[in-house]
């Protein structure tokens, strides 16, 4: 392979994995875009629409829009922030607790799936290689921080 299809490899990658989660969390009732604001808040609750628009590199509108039919369909309440009433803190409600071993399950599901080719060792240098991609790109990971 030659470095000028590396960019479209991993958008392959990106798209085809995006997809995947997608369908199999669409038997759940989840939409486009859900699942990462679910797996964002199954990993730190509280946080606010900007939290969410810095930490995981998602459009601004994009998250509203989500975080919207989240809250219709009774995963997601806005609180307001005890420090500041003005900003809202998203919480997951029962209904999104509910799921959380399934989603769980299904991402752990798509992750085993992605890598069944690949060694640990693989494995490792793959994730080494994409953060630096995302670093260099502008996207600072979490384990960045």
């Amino acid at each position: 392979m030659t470095h000028d299809e590396l960019a479209w490899h991993v958008s392959l990658a990106g798209r085809a994995l995006s997809s995947r989660i997608q369908d199999r969390l669409s038997e759940h009732g989840l939409g486009h875009g859900e699942y990462r604001i679910l797996f964002a808040l199954y990993d730190e609750e509280g946080l606010t629409q900007t939290d969410l628009v810095a930490r995981h590199h998602l459009d601004k509108s994009v998250v509203a829009r989500v975080t919207d039919r989240l809250e219709e369909k009774g995963y997601v309440e806005r609180r307001p922030d005890p420090d500041d009433g003005r900003r809202k803190r998203l919480f997951l409600t029962p209904a999104a607790e509910a799921l959380r071993d399934d989603v769980r399950a299904i991402k752990d599901s798509v992750e085993a799936e992605i890598t069944q080719d690949l060694d640990d060792a693989e494995v490792d240098a793959l994730v080494t290689g994409l953060r630096t991609v995302a670093r260099n790109l502008g996207a600072e990971s979490e384990d960045d921080r």
